[in-house]
Order: C-alpha cells, then sequence, then structure tokens
C-alpha cells in the first residue's frame, strides 16, 4: 500500500472532477514529461483513469480512490503530498520514506 497526503480543499476538488466521469474512474498519480529535447524534464501529476488491477495499487481518501502503477511506486516511493501551488495548480511530490 502507499500514501497520499491531501488536504479537504483538494480532495473537494478531486471529488468534483470525478463527478463527471464513470464510475470506476480512479485519481491517478503518474509522471509527465515537460518540455522538449534536453530541457525536458519530469514532472508528477495526475489523471483519472480506470484501475488495471493486475498493474496497479491503489488507496482511498475518505471517497476518493488514488492509484499507481508498480513501476511508478518503484521509481519514486510509497509516500505522496497533493497540494495547491501559488497558481492554484495541483502538484504531486513524493516523499522520503521513513523506512
Amino acid at each position: 500500500m502507499f500514501a497520499v497526503t491531501v488536504n479537504e480543499e483538494m480532495l473537494k476538488k478531486l471529488r468534483s472532477m470525478l463527478e463527471d466521469e464513470d464510475e470506476g474512474v480512479c485519481v491517478r498519480l503518474r509522471e509527465y514529461t515537460l518540455g522538449g529535447g534536453c530541457r525536458s524534464r519530469i514532472i508528477l501529476g495526475l489523471a483519472l483513469e480506470e484501475m488495471d488491477e493486475d498493474e496497479d495499487e491503489s488507496m482511498t481518501v475518505e471517497d476518493v480512490t488514488f492509484i499507481a502503477d508498480s513501476d511508478f511506486l518503484l521509481r519514486y516511493g510509497r509516500k505522496f503530498a497533493l497540494t495547491f501551488n501559488e497558481e492554484k495548480q495541483v502538484e504531486v511530490r513524493a516523499l522520503e520514506s521513513d523506512d
């Protein structure tokens, strides 16, 4: 199991986004490539997708289900924090493990 720290404001936004989706859609933690070429970089973000029973792990905070595939968790760890930046955009941070 992995852990996600998320505040009530973020949960409210995610619930609102999930209302418009089909049943079974979850909040996926994933990586994105920003930019291109030698200036590209990887950022962590969210997507709305259905769970892949063979590849994904899930955890629920209140009524919002988060999923991540096993490769993502191996790369970035098992603890994450979701916050808003100054522009009110979602930020996903991998946290150092206590183990």
